[in-house]
């Protein structure tokens, strides 16, 4: 799990992104993202140490996004949306990272799934870009 989340680290610094890993905070704290700012608050006090490749993916992706900082006045249909959205760009980045060196034969979304808990509304969206992940590297070959 470490040498993923380096590899989100790398990518981050790559793309001239902050990422603060806080030890200090609440347990009960959650991750953030400053995109305005290029900046991502991650708390490593989190009580679940598996979903910290996740939610760093996730926060990432709302940089990547270009979201805004502060939802005020968001409906939470638009709130819904936007999250979605960084939860959809986060798995692909997760992705790209995760298999960059595992071949197709040895690829396991349940694995993948589970290990990063994935959440379960995420689950379909997840096999389907881990397919297409590999389907694209096929074409490359041919």
């Amino acid at each position: 799990m470490q040498n993923l989340i380096d590899r989100l680290l790398a990518f981050a610094k790559q793309h001239q992104i902050n990422v603060i890993l806080s030890t200090t905070m609440s347990p009960n704290t959650p991750p953030a993202a400053n995109p305005a700012l290029n900046k991502v608050l991650i708390n490593l006090n989190w009580p679940n140490q598996n979903q910290i490749a996740f939610q760093l993916a996730h926060e990432l992706g709302h940089v990547l996004n270009n979201d805004a900082g502060i939802l005020y006045g968001c409906t939470q249909a638009s709130h819904n949306s936007i999250e979605f959205a960084a939860s959809k760009r986060g798995i692909q980045l997760l992705i790209d990272l995760y298999f960059a060196d595992v071949a197709v034969s040895d690829a396991n979304s349940a694995r993948f799934i589970h290990q990063l808990c994935i959440p379960s509304y995420l689950v379909n969206f997840t096999e389907t870009q881990i397919r297409q992940h590999y389907e694209t590297q096929l074409k490359q070959v041919d």
